[in-house]
């Protein structure tokens, strides 16, 4: 099986799955800042997807909502696999070739304009 096939539309950080920990436990972040002593501000940037979840963070994770520190280090190799696999498939560029009767060269140009086709008569 061709793994491209299984590149999701959008990556999952791991921090929306804290977000998601966090709203099913009914903590704050703050609170699980306190528990593991993990800086209130890496915290937010993590939940929020602007910081990598890092090995120290998936180890205070791990104490404070007993979920493995592999998992949330798992989590966060899926997310750059995933982000990398859709950077390559949205820079890949298919070319396909289109013959169009000369009669229809309103049509033409009207593809050329909108989806930024190249022309060779």
């Amino acid at each position: 099986m061709n793994n491209k096939s299984l590149t999701p539309f959008v990556a999952t950080h791991p921090g929306e799955l804290i977000r998601d920990e966090l709203k099913a436990r009914g903590m704050t972040q703050k609170q699980l800042a306190a528990q593991t002593g993990i800086k209130p501000s890496v915290l937010s940037e993590t939940i929020n997807g602007k910081r990598p979840l890092s090995l120290n963070a998936a180890l205070a994770l791990e104490k404070a909502l007993d979920i493995p520190a592999d998992i949330w280090m798992n989590l966060q190799s899926q997310y750059d696999l995933d982000k990398a696999n859709i950077a390559e498939r949205d820079n890949q560029q298919e070319t396909v070739s289109v013959t169009i009767p000369v009669r229809d060269h309103n049509l033409l140009q009207e593809l050329v304009r909108k989806f930024g086709w190249a022309c060779i008569f």
